[in-house]
């Protein structure tokens, strides 16, 4: 599974106090998910199920994604705070994020399709692919989408340092999108 670097700061729910929810996936989860709640979990009060993709009829509120801290439980978080190397485990309580029309994040390119990750570049329409949740960049926009963003800017975050022994750090293009409709 590539691991997608989402950067979540320009969302309502981040700056604004807008919905959060606690979420259980039946399947591996990468930040910048997009999907929608499915249900309350078997046995629970405030989790629900959360489903990768879209289904016919959702609606603006309804679409959520996939914004959990990366950090795993363990004695030393020092070692697996990197973004670019976490995954959500099937089974274990996540959060997700609604998005709302005019929000902005940041995605690297590990979050577009394979199939379309060539037409990623600023300017670019960029939906929700139905079965995966991941985005789908093309250079024209979608005829009636459940959610379409446009690529505004890119940058580059973090650096690297090659030397004649190693190579040190991690540099990844992050695409800003702003999401124009909402279904």
């Amino acid at each position: 599974m590539a691991k997608n670097v989402f950067i979540s700061t320009n969302l309502k729910s981040t700056k604004y106090a807008e919905r959060i929810f606690d979420v259980v996936a039946a399947v591996d989860v990468e930040n910048g998910t997009f999907g929608y709640l499915n249900g309350l979990a078997t046995n629970q009060t405030h989790i629900y199920n959360f489903v990768p993709g879209t289904k016919a009829g959702l609606v603006a509120g309804e679409v959520v994604v996939a914004d959990n801290p990366a950090w795993k439980e363990d004695t030393s978080r020092i070692t697996n705070q990197r973004r670019d190397n976490y995954v959500i485990p099937a089974g274990t309580p996540f959060r997700v994020r609604v998005v709302a029309k005019n929000d902005e994040f940041g995605t690297a390119i590990e979050g577009v399709t394979s199939a379309s990750q060539s037409a990623m570049d600023v300017g670019a329409y960029v939906t929700i692919d139905s079965s995966t949740g991941k985005l789908v960049a093309s250079a024209t926009a979608a005829s009636t989408p459940i959610m379409e963003g446009k690529v505004m800017r890119k940058y580059v975050m973090g650096a690297t340092l090659a030397t004649a022994a190693h190579n040190y750090g991690l540099a990844k293009t992050i695409y800003v999108v702003k999401i124009d409709t909402l279904a």
